[in-house]
C-alpha cells in the first residue's frame, strides 16, 4: 500500500505505518482533537496519522497474527495480562512493551531493543536515552519501567526457549509413544 501524506498544523503526516527493526518508540500525540502518533526511528521522527494502538494492531497483521493473537501468545507463554509485552514480529526479533494499558490513550509503546539506557527524572518519570541521541521523559516511573523491560525479556526468552526446543525436537528421526522402546536405525540397516 502506498502510503499518503497529508499536512495538518504544519506537521506532514502519514497514512500508515508498520512497525521495524528500527522503530524506537510509538507516542501518542493529540491534534486538532484527534489522536496520532509519533514514531521515533533511528534515522527521525514520523508523524503517523493514526493511535499508538492502531499501528500496533496493523503491524501484527502485517506480521501474520492480530494484535488479540499476539495478547494470547503473550498470556499463554508468560501468564501476563496486565500490560502485556507483544511479539511484533518474531522472525526478527521485535518486541515492545506498553507504558500503560494498551487501551489507555496516554500509553506508549517502547521497543525492548531500544529500552536499556535510562534514568529516573526529578519529576519521577523515566528519561529514556536512544542510540542516536534522542532524549525523550516519559510519565512513567523508573520501576514500573524497569518491571516493563524485565517482563518483555523474560518473555522474549521464553518464547526463544520454545522455538529453540521445537527445533531441536524437529532433527529426531521418528516419534516416541511413552512407554514403547525404540531402536534407531540408520540408512544403511533398511535398505539390507
Amino acid at each position: 500500500m502506498e502510503r499518503v501524506k497529508i499536512m495538518k498544523n504544519n506537521v506532514e503526516l502519514s497514512s500508515d505505518y508498520e512497525i521495524n527493526g528500527f522503530t524506537m518508540a510509538i507516542i501518542p500525540v493529540e491534534m486538532e482533537g484527534n489522536l496520532y502518533s509519533k514514531v521515533l526511528e533511528e534515522e527521525g521522527e514520523i508523524y503517523v496519522s493514526l493511535p499508538p494502538l492502531k499501528i500496533i494492531e496493523d503491524s501484527c497483521n502485517f506480521y501474520g497474527s492480530s494484535f488479540e493473537g499476539r495478547k494470547q501468545g503473550t498470556k499463554g507463554i508468560s501468564g501476563y495480562t496486565h500490560k502485556p509485552p507483544i511479539v511484533i514480529d518474531p522472525m526478527n526479533d521485535i518486541f515492545f512493551f506498553p507504558t500503560a494499558s494498551p487501551t489507555n490513550d496516554s500509553c506508549i509503546w517502547i521497543s525492548l531493543h531500544y529500552a536499556y539506557e535510562y534514568n529516573k527524572t526529578p519529576t519521577a518519570n523515566t528519561k529514556v536515552m536512544f542510540p542516536n541521541n534522542t532524549i525523550v521523559e516519559f510519565p512513567i516511573s523508573k520501576s514500573s519501567y524497569e518491571a516493563q523491560i524485565h517482563r518483555t525479556s523474560l518473555f522474549r526468552a521464553k518464547l526463544q526457549q520454545r522455538v529453540n526446543r521445537k527445533r531441536s525436537n524437529s532433527n529426531r528421526s521418528l516419534v516416541a509413544t511413552p512407554g514403547i522402546m525404540y531402536r534407531l536405525r540408520n540408512s544403511k540397516d533398511l535398505q539390507s
